[in-house]
């Protein structure tokens, strides 16, 4: 009786010890507790084993009642869904099942021993002591991938392929049996469950680390259409302001001509010089809003963008064809890749030390495909990472307006494409309208 219990102790102990390992880190409701409730437990599984032995009442039921318990029990104590749990306890088990098969295996086919006797425990603590480190380090990957992907119909249900494995292998194999624990067969059967297992983690880290690309693809396309909206609502407000300011502007271009003239009128022929300065300030004063294209958001937004080249020094050229309606594309979209092209373009020019600061905007409309094009001039330190700018505002970070411009060009089937060439930056934008 006692190399049965020796044996059973031998076989127990890894079962807890692989889960304390493994999970040590998560979060527990009491560690302490637990590591008392499972010591207990092995106390209580020898106690009923002796018993089994003495009464002669077969100890894989046995086995079989302490492993459903001790799981509720770590299920209790651990912070875990209960299905995630329950896959990762049913790998635990079937590596115990890989293990104790192989020692029983060795201890009858070549030592002529009792598969639960003094050498099938050897044999079980020889295989767990080099098995082990490398175990552990596979398993905690899988239990950390496990722990951190929330797919609730994914763990419900992919439990069952571990379970099922075990259950074939302890259907179809009896390692307390002599005549089956010494055949090839009895080896294969292991051999199958050990691959399988393999398999299982393998494919399962695999279809993880898909699933949480596509998670992280799905939250960084969500983060960009909400970015999206809340530019092109900012964009709307904005060239409504701006097309406000330019009509009051305009407004007050054509008062202040006609108060100049009367005041010019009033001063009469007897102080010429009164009336050629006069003359000289109505003559200085900007025209109206210059038209670039037809759609009068775009045009209000060039026009805005064209006076601040003016005031800084930039030389600004625009060639466009915008049509004044477009069915499937609003203003708010135009608006935010024109005026995130010209605000890149105006703020790249102001960081020039010398040299020929310009932009040069074109647009052209074929076959319902508007295409946009911009070069301007830079200081020629454009960095890049994946494929893509990264800000001049904020280190490391890609350029929320490129990010946008490229955002309306594909959800309007269309594309961006941003290149620097020395101290030019060359920018294209199509859409289809």
């Amino acid at each position: 009786m006692m190399e049965q219990l020796f044996y059973i102790f031998c076989t127990t102990l890894p079962s807890h010890i692989i889960p304390f390992a493994l999970f040590w880190n998560f979060q527990w409701r009491s560690r302490k507790a637990a590591l008392l409730v499972m010591g207990a437990s092995v106390l209580c599984k020898l106690g009923a084993a002796a018993w089994c032995i003495t009464s002669g009442v077969e100890i894989r039921s046995m086995e079989i009642v302490f492993s459903a318990l001790n799981f509720l029990l770590y299920w209790y104590f651990l912070r875990l869904d209960f299905f995630k749990l329950l896959f990762i306890y049913l790998l635990i088990v079937d590596y115990l099942l890989v293990i104790r098969g192989i020692a029983a295996f060795l201890a009858v086919r070549f030592c002529q021993a009792s598969p639960q006797g003094w050498m099938g425990s050897l044999f079980c603590a020889a295989l767990y002591l080099l098995t082990l480190p490398p175990l552990l380090r596979g398993f905690r990957r899988v239990s950390g991938q496990v722990y951190h992907t929330s797919a609730p119909h994914i763990w419900q249900t992919i439990w069952l392929v571990p379970a099922i494995l075990s259950a074939l292998t302890i259907l179809s194999t009896n390692a307390w049996a002599e005549q089956s624990a010494g055949s090839w067969l009895f080896l294969a059967y292991r051999g199958g469950l050990l691959a399988c297992v393999l398999v299982i983690c393998y494919v399962l880290l695999q279809a993880i680390d898909s699933l949480q690309k596509q998670i992280a693809l799905e939250q960084r396309l969500a983060f960009e259409r909400e970015l999206l909206e809340m530019q092109m609502k900012e964009e709307e407000k904005r060239s409504q302001l701006l097309m406000e300011t330019a009509q009051q502007t305009r407004q007050m271009r054509h008062d202040l001509r006609h108060h100049l003239r009367l005041i010019q009128a009033m001063a009469g022929d007897e102080n010429p010089n009164l009336t050629a300065y006069i003359s000289e300030l109505i003559r200085d004063i900007p025209n109206a809003v210059r038209d670039y294209c037809e759609n009068p958001t775009v045009n209000t937004v060039v026009s805005h963008y064209a006076a601040r080249c003016q005031r800084e020094g930039i030389a600004f050229t625009a060639r466009l064809t915008v049509p004044a309606q477009n069915e499937n594309l609003d203003d708010r979209a135009l608006c935010v890749v024109f005026a995130n092209l010209l605000e890149n373009g105006v703020e790249a020019c102001g960081r020039m030390a010398g040299g020929e600061k310009f932009i040069r905007l074109n647009s052209s409309l074929e076959y319902g495909v508007l295409t946009i094009t911009m070069d301007n001039s830079f200081d020629g330190q454009a960095r890049q990472e994946d494929g893509k700018f990264l800000s001049s505002k904020r280190a490391g970070a890609p350029g929320v307006g490129l990010s946008s411009i490229r955002a309306v060009a594909k959800i309007h089937q269309g594309d961006a494409r941003f290149e620097a060439q020395g101290t030019t930056f060359l920018s294209s934008v199509y859409v289809k309208l």
